[in-house]
């Protein structure tokens, strides 16, 4: 079966449930149960969030979004829940998501696509760098509310 990509438009059971497991696989801690049907429809609704999933026919199996932000003389976009289920990695569907936020950013006009990724996630790490994002010496910080 051929694997498609779309922007997700709508929120369903199946798709939340889908999700919910994608999301399990690159948060820290388990996402089971966490994101709820209205986040997810207030996510969906919001004109400046993309959601790329990639789907095998009937299950969603990746995702990617883009955040785009409008700050003073610039519009820049934050790539976040970059994920590829277990069984479908190793055959080039992160590289097909993030080319395709790659083409949706440009087609937004944005000016730079920001992301970050742990060490831990190697392959992941690797596909950016080779696709062409520049890894910045930074500090990340975070705090909870």
């Amino acid at each position: 079966m051929a694997i498609t990509l779309s922007i997700l438009k709508r929120a369903d059971a199946a798709a939340l449930r889908d999700i919910r497991v994608l999301l399990a696989q690159v948060r820290s801690g388990s996402a089971e149960g966490a994101v709820t049907m209205p986040e997810l429809k207030s996510v969906l609704k919001d004109t400046n969030t993309l959601v790329l999933v990639a789907k095998d026919g009937v299950h969603i199996i990746g995702m990617a979004m883009l955040c785009i932000t409008a700050r003073i003389g610039r519009r820049t976009g934050q790539v976040e829940d970059v994920v590829v289920l277990d069984g479908y990695r190793g055959k080039g569907l992160g590289k097909q998501l993030m080319n395709k936020l790659i083409e949706l950013a440009r087609k937004n006009k944005l000016k730079a696509v920001y992301l970050t990724s742990r060490p831990a996630r190697v392959a992941a790490n690797a596909l950016y760098q080779k696709i062409g994002f520049e890894r910045k010496e930074t500090n990340a910080y975070c705090l909870k509310l």
